[in-house]
């Protein structure tokens, strides 16, 4: 066997592992309803159910078990309606009930997380564009033309996955309450060149051209009156990354952007070139499978004579940075958050002790979203707003100044406000 062969073996069975720890994040719960004391102690539950009462997915547990509970949430719904009121949120002990309603689509999440209505709310937007970018906007006319009309069977698996993939990546990542993405830390000149070779192959029908390293962006081309939105670019990454079948060659699929479009779709060829690197060409012609394809091939020829194909495949290899490379002499500062808003990108390094893992990154990342909320009430016209919190497990100041950056940074509880601010100035001169 040459290494070759052995790579494309080795590189099958991870893949066929993965895929299957995702399904197992499904099934794992299915046997659970609202009569099972188990299914009451998950910490944030997601529901969504049509205007009918029709149930169209549950986070946890079997939806099929879950219709009368979804019935009664689409009856208190219909009842506010009627008084020509919104249900937005309601709080009963420690949990909240936050609601949304997208026409004949109702979704709605309970949590004891702690989260803000604000952020809940905003997960269930991006659920709810998800469902849209597999079904299209036309889906509202169907469930009010036909009530009882069941969409889980055009949804599929494959949306159960990507909803429920959503979801674990919202807690952890912050690229979906700052509405921005991250990219792949590459040196400028191998990103130019990348994206020099990318525009260099657009076609007459070509809207965006994507190179991703996972969920991370390397390179991103478009034409000049498309705009690619980053919730639009994080439904793209979610789709590609959590869909099994593109991983088995090269995909064609159609997929709807709805910040391009919610009335029908557009076509991505996705092609895997190496491990989680893969390269997304969309266009609006679905005859363009074969012109792609060549498009494709062109392009990782020049990516290898460049040697910019294992320039990326180093970066990803790379161990992860952390705070300590930023060098700000600090020692109280243990991360931080930076979003650019005119690339509309975020930097974060790799968690450290005390929030290192799964656990302490989703903890630090609730951190991030209680200031985000106070910031929010108290933000005014000024030229920028300062926030600083303090608790027993950490201390995190906000420094947002509107149209230039947001910044968040996290330090051990103690840490003076002075030295905060400090530590603030270095990361951004660094």
């Amino acid at each position: 066997m040459t290494p070759e062969e052995a790579y494309i073996l080795e590189e099958k069975e991870r893949v066929r592992r993965l895929f299957t720890e995702k399904k197992l994040k499904i099934t794992k719960y299915s046997h659970q309803h609202n009569r099972d004391p188990d299914w009451f102690r998950h910490k944030k539950h997601v529901l969504i159910c049509s205007w009918a009462g029709r149930p169209i997915f549950s986070r946890y547990g079997d939806e099929s078990k879950l219709a009368a509970y979804m019935g009664v949430i689409s009856a208190i719904i219909s009842n506010f309606q009627r008084c020509k009121d919104n249900v937005r949120s309601i709080v009963a002990g420690r949990h909240k009930f936050v609601f949304l309603v997208e026409g004949p689509i109702y979704l709605v999440a309970i949590s004891c997380t702690g989260e803000s209505e604000l952020q809940l709310r905003l997960q269930l937007e991006h659920v709810h564009l998800q469902i849209i970018s597999i079904l299209t906007g036309s889906i509202h006319n169907t469930l009010r033309n036909r009530p009882q009309y069941d969409i889980r069977g055009l949804m599929g698996e494959t949306a159960e996955t990507l909803i429920t993939e959503l979801l674990s990546d919202a807690n952890q990542n912050p690229a979906y309450f700052m509405k921005c993405v991250s990219c792949l830390r590459l040196s400028s000149e191998c990103r130019d060149r990348v994206g020099a070779i990318l525009k260099s192959h657009r076609t007459k029908n070509l809207l965006f051209a994507v190179l991703l390293a996972g969920s991370k962006v390397v390179s991103l081309v478009r034409i000049k009156d498309k705009i690619l939105y980053p919730s639009d670019l994080l439904l793209l990454t979610n789709f590609v990354n959590n869909s099994q079948s593109l991983r088995s060659g090269e995909g064609w699929t159609p997929i709807c952007l709805p910040e391009v479009s919610r009335k029908g779709y557009v076509w991505a060829y996705v092609c895997f070139l190496q491990g989680d690197l893969s390269l997304t060409l969309i266009t609006a012609d679905n005859q363009d499978f074969f012109q792609l394809q060549e498009v494709k091939r062109r392009i990782v020829e020049k990516l290898s004579k460049s040697d910019d194909l294992s320039n990326i495949q180093q970066a990803i290899n790379r161990k992860p940075w952390t705070v300590s490379n930023v060098r700000t002499e600090i020692y109280e500062l243990v991360h931080f958050l930076y979003k650019f808003d005119g690339a509309r990108q975020f930097v974060m390094p790799a968690s450290v002790h005390p929030f290192k893992g799964r656990q302490g990154l989703k903890f630090l990342m609730r951190e991030y979203k209680k200031v985000t909320d106070r910031v929010a009430f108290v933000k005014s016209d000024k030229a920028h707003t300062v926030y600083f919190h303090a608790s027993d497990v950490s201390a995190v100041l906000g420094w947002i100044r509107p149209g230039e950056f947001e910044i968040y940074c996290t330090f051990t509880p103690l840490v003076p406000k002075e030295v905060a601010i400090t530590a603030c100035n270095r990361i951004l001169r660094w």
